[in-house]
């Protein structure tokens, strides 16, 4: 048997109640929901026999991507994701001591610095070495030229036994890396390969498996820095380039059946990528206006990828450069999404409201970041703007031309809940009747806790058990519209009938509402 640490599954759930469950989706109700239950939840979970685990339920949608087309991402269960986060966390010493040392800079992504609050990786995740270090490299004189690579869906085509044998190599249990590859197999329905996409733990096991392919790639005397599967190789002629193009497509087939993107495969001279490749947003922002405003010309004909009420009073030039940037990016094509990303992660940590106007007039163009655009939109709005932001938010969506999209739709409506569900009840519920088929019952559920649409409630909880866990976990979370009376002779059925999950949303629930009465 196979069964994970209490430590393991306690700091799986810090990490996740911190980070969120994927950098894609809205973090589900479930993970505050268990907080008051979480005792009895934690004991079923390490009673989990990892060898014989097969999953639960999953979300999966399409995400567009940059320039056209879709990538598939699946929002795991929540008991699968701190399952997930634990066995990551368990494995991510050994992983870590396997890889290439940090100082090297040569494996720069995701570095393990694993910390009581969560914290699986250090700051930046690795970015500002991969920075550094290929500026180090470029400057050095050297090199004439720059090879660029990255790898064709990455994620979705890692192997599962290349995971096995690469945490095997780390050192990881034998018993526990092939769990862990049956555990990924069942996530994939029996497929092979492909492990999910937007959990940090994924880092982990990703990173595992291209240990050897730098390893491969020092042995053969290349010089090289490499962002997760994202590759630079400098090199002193243009035959070395070609050689070492070569020496890594050829192993990436034979050794773990990947194979390069071709259009973000390419040979710079060294003055190219210098002027094309080395600009950073962040190194941007921080320089004087007039500074900044001369490399913005160079910098936005250029591709850039990064892997990272009242206002308060900030330095008007910060807020000039985050406007400038902002604009500058969405009339690039195509769009730098990384840059995007970062513009309005800072825009929304500085919570200010200067963004405010160009996000809502191009919600059709930020849909691949839209995740960035919901936080943002959620940290920059008050109760003064909430119904103008939220029916231009809307109506940004609806004209989108990805509004088809379960996953534009959910975050459509988990913006309008989250920050203007008491203006926009009506438009609100809405939309949960036109996404039913879509999204299920999980919106409406929601919807009616907040509500208090006792009818409703009465209505689902006689067939809660015919949904799915999803939808189910909802309609036992709506509950709160019921008298307490009610809600407690439910739920209490509830704890007899449902699996562990519904069983602990249930008992949260009680606990919580008892705790109210009792201080009434």
């Amino acid at each position: 048997m196979d069964h994970l640490r209490n430590e393991s599954i306690e700091w799986a759930v810090t990490h996740i109640r911190r980070y969120g469950d994927t950098d894609i989706f809205p973090v589900p109700f479930e993970y505050e929901a268990i907080k008051h239950s979480w005792i009895n939840l934690k004991d079923a979970i390490t009673k989990i026999d990892i060898a014989e685990y097969e999953g639960r339920p999953f979300r999966r949608m399409l995400v567009p991507k940059q320039g056209g087309g879709f990538r598939v991402a699946i929002q795991l269960d929540p008991i699968d994701t701190i399952v997930y986060t634990a066995l990551a966390y368990e494995a991510a010493e050994y992983v870590e001591s396997f890889r290439l040392p940090l100082d090297s800079k040569v494996a720069c992504s995701y570095r393990v610095e694993v910390g009581p609050k969560g914290e699986l990786f250090r700051k930046n995740n690795g970015w500002d070495d991969f920075h550094s270090k290929s500026h180090e490299l470029a400057q050095s004189g050297d090199f004439e030229f720059v090879v660029t690579a990255d790898i064709a869906d990455f994620y979705n085509q890692i192997g599962h036994h290349r995971v096995r044998n690469a945490l095997e190599l780390a050192g990881v249990d034998e018993e526990r890396a092939k769990n862990i590859e049956n555990l990924l197999m069942n996530f994939t329905r029996g497929q092979s390969q492909g492990i999910p996409i937007g959990p940090s733990a994924s880092a982990i096991f990703s990173e595992a498996c291209l240990s050897d392919v730098d390893n491969l790639l020092l042995r053969k005397g290349y010089v090289h820095t490499r962002y997760v599967d994202d590759f630079r190789i400098f090199c002193r002629t243009r035959q070395e380039a070609n050689m070492a193009l070569h020496d890594l497509t050829e192993y990436l087939y034979t050794a773990h059946r990947l194979s390069l993107q071709s259009h973000k495969t390419e040979f710079f001279k060294i003055d190219d990528f210098i002027s094309q490749e080395l600009i950073d947003p962040e190194e941007i922002e921080n320089k004087t206006k007039e500074e900044k405003l001369e490399a913005l010309k160079e910098f936005f004909n250029q591709y850039q990828d990064l892997v990272e009420g009242d206002e308060p009073d900030i330095d008007e030039i910060v807020r000039d450069n985050l406007v400038e940037l902002f604009e500058a990016c969405l009339d690039s094509k195509p769009m730098h999404l990384g840059t995007a990303k970062y513009i309005l992660r800072r825009a929304a940590a500085l919570r200010t409201g200067v963004l405010r106007e160009p996000v809502l007039d191009n919600v059709d163009k930020l849909i691949p970041v839209m995740r960035e655009v919901a936080h943002y939109v959620i940290a920059t709005t008050n109760s003064r703007y909430a119904k103008v932001v939220g029916e231009r938010f809307r109506i940004g969506c609806l004209s989108a031309d990805y509004d088809f999209l379960p996953f534009v739709q959910s975050w459509l409506i988990h913006v309008l809940q989250d920050r203007m569900g008491n203006v926009l009840e009506k438009e609100i519920a809405q939309l949960c009747e036109e996404y039913r088929d879509s999204l299920g019952l999980r919106p409406y559920a929601l919807l009616a806790r907040d509500h208090g649409y006792v009818d409703w409630v009465r209505e689902q909880k006689e067939t809660w058990l015919n949904n799915s866990p999803w939808d189910r976990r909802a309609i036992i979370w709506a509950a709160k519209a019921l008298s307490t009376d009610e809600m407690n002779y439910w739920l209490k059925r509830v704890q007899n009938a449902g699996d562990i999950l519904d069983k602990a949303i249930a008992e949260s629930m009680l606990i919580t509402e008892n705790a109210n009465t009792t201080s009434k």
